[in-house]
């Protein structure tokens, strides 16, 4: 007996897997934004924003894949 999967299905994994990794690689750039605020200005601040500022970018693709993949 073979297990179809319809078209419906098949979204749904992909939107849980985008929010699933939006999620779960969040964790760094949350945890800096958290802190932020008890940072001193200037170096402690840059250093921090840099540190967040490489993987950025591609955490937020995931959000933008699970949210395209709701409209």
């Amino acid at each position: 007996m073979a297990i179809g999967f319809d078209l419906t299905t098949i979204w749904a994994f992909i939107i849980a897997f985008a929010v699933f990794m939006y999620v779960w690689m969040d964790g760094f750039d949350l945890g800096i934004g958290i802190l932020f605020p008890f940072f001193e200005s200037g170096a402690e601040r840059d250093q921090a924003m840099n540190a967040v500022a490489l993987v950025w970018d591609g955490n937020e693709t995931w959000l933008v894949l699970g949210g395209g993949g709701l409209f």
